[in-house]
């Protein structure tokens, strides 16, 4: 049994590390992290019961699986002008079911973020969560179940009310404007028809790239990693580099290891994402995230 699960463990690595393409093909590549974690646990353990060539192979499923995870954990960034004032962002995706989503307060002012996206916005989070951020920050643009909250003037508000949530705003920073998208894609096959997710990147893609994208910070609930072909060749093709995503956000109730990284921020090449961090349960199915935005150097 141990055998199997070792020879299991190696196919799915090389799966993930050979990036597979098409809606069917990626969804194993989603998973990359949790596999990851099964494949060094399955390792230690099958060493100390001396389970030699079990052992071999789940060592080297975890490389494969590693290889397959880097570019999500240690992915490209321009040099950053640190004198500059950053912009400090917090993206959630409440969870529409979400009976705590007040809850999130208590990191926002713990972050003291500059602007605050949220998704799944329902009316509890908006007489609850929403009513407490209007209070503090004093621009603010929505779209349906989506809200961004800024410190800093806010302009161009544009939503696309067909086919997708996506809503877009420039946002009046210190070091200068950049354009803030918002996003949330549905869940990839076999959850939705195979289609769906890589035809809501395409029109991302399409929507995005009239957008100056290389002062573009896009952030959202992507439903997939951004070491998962689909969104790592959404990403290339517009020259946005995501922000390291060593820790995933869902399922929220999951430890670190187990979390797979489907909320996530992305950058255009004049602007570098530092210091993401996810954030603590608070009665969502998924993390919260925090990235510091800075003009690339």
């Amino acid at each position: 049994m141990s055998f199997i699960l070792s020879l299991a463990l190696l196919g799915m690595g090389a799966t993930c590390l050979l990036d597979p393409q098409g809606a069917r093909g990626y969804l194993i590549d989603i998973f990359t992290a949790p596999l990851l974690s099964v494949a060094l646990a399955a390792s230690f353990v099958l060493i100390q019961l001396r389970q030699r060539a079990s052992a071999l192979i789940s060592l080297l499923a975890a490389g494969l699986l590693g290889v397959g995870f880097w570019p999500q954990i240690n992915p490209p960034q321009p040099p950053t002008d640190t004198k500059a004032t950053p912009v400090r962002l917090i993206f959630a995706n409440l969870y529409v079911k979400n009976e705590t989503p007040q809850r999130l307060l208590d990191w926002v002012r713990t972050e003291n973020p500059d602007v605050v996206a949220i998704v799944e916005a329902g009316p509890l989070a908006e007489a609850t969560l929403a009513a407490k951020l209007r209070q503090t920050y004093p621009h603010m643009a929505r779209r349906y179940d989506t809200f961004v909250f800024s410190r800093y003037p806010l302009t161009r508000p544009r939503a696309r009310p067909i086919g997708y949530s996506l809503l877009t705003v420039e946002v009046a920073a210190p070091a200068g404007a950049f354009h803030l998208a918002v996003a949330h894609l549905t869940r990839p096959w076999p959850f939705s028809a195979p289609g769906d997710q890589p035809r809501q990147l395409e029109r991302l893609s399409a929507d995005l790239r009239d957008e100056q994208p290389e002062r573009t910070v896009l952030v959202g609930d992507f439903n997939t990693t951004p070491s998962a072909s689909g969104l790592m060749d959404f990403s290339r093709s517009l020259g946005l580099l995501p922000a390291p995503a060593a820790v995933g956000t869902w399922p929220a109730v999951l430890p670190a290891p187990l979390r797979i990284g489907i909320d996530n921020a992305f950058a255009g090449q004049a602007l570098s994402l530092r210091n993401r961090k996810a954030g603590p349960y608070y009665g969502s199915d998924h993390r919260p995230i925090r990235v510091d935005i800075y003009p690339a150097g």
